[in-house]
């Protein structure tokens, strides 16, 4: 005798994930592989009945002129002054920009 055992992903009418069960519930749902369901992620999306991974926010970093931050050679942000420097400089810090989905 062979059992077979559905994997259900139940999820919400914007496609967030509300459950992962074997069980026959009330709801809208997709059937999934072992992997999926062992993994029981919650940043899903489920979209057009397919699965889609969505990130919440995106971070972007980037170096800007700053008054502060780390001073480098002007000539080449790879070279790093110290106080002994003599030559021209400027100074450098990381801006992070983030991006959330709504």
């Amino acid at each position: 005798m062979t059992i077979t055992v559905e994997f259900r992903l139940y999820y919400t009418d914007n496609g967030d994930v509300l459950c992962y069960t074997c069980e026959s519930l009330e709801g809208n749902y997709i059937t999934i592989d072992s992997q999926t369901y062992a993994e029981c992620r919650n940043d899903l999306k489920v979209i057009d009945g397919r699965i889609v991974k969505y990130q919440q926010a995106v971070v972007i970093s980037k170096l800007v002129h700053s008054t502060d931050g780390v001073r480098c050679a002007a000539e080449d942000i790879n070279v790093i002054a110290d106080n002994e420097y003599t030559g021209l400089t400027t100074n450098w810090k990381v801006k992070l920009d983030e991006f959330r989905h709504s």
